[in-house]
């Protein structure tokens, strides 16, 4: 019962941020490439849009997984 619980709040989380905040998501993960220490503050290149939209699927795939295990468990 309290690993269903974790998995559901976890795959909230984890879902809710991709939604909100894709791009500082892409940007702090793997998948946005090694990040280069160079340069002035603020100077990185922006998030391509469609990383946006794949982060923003995945985030929704969390959210219905979370909702599906949720709904397992405790229904």
């Amino acid at each position: 019962m309290i690993r269903e619980l974790l998995a559901v709040a976890l795959g909230a989380v984890l879902g809710l941020v991709l939604v909100v905040a894709p791009g500082p998501a892409i940007r702090l993960s793997v998948v946005g490439g090694p990040t280069q220490r160079r340069g002035d503050y603020g100077t990185d290149k922006p998030v391509p849009e469609r990383w946006r939209w794949i982060a923003r699927a995945l985030g929704v795939a969390c959210l219905a997984i979370a909702a599906w295990i949720g709904y397992r468990t405790f229904v």
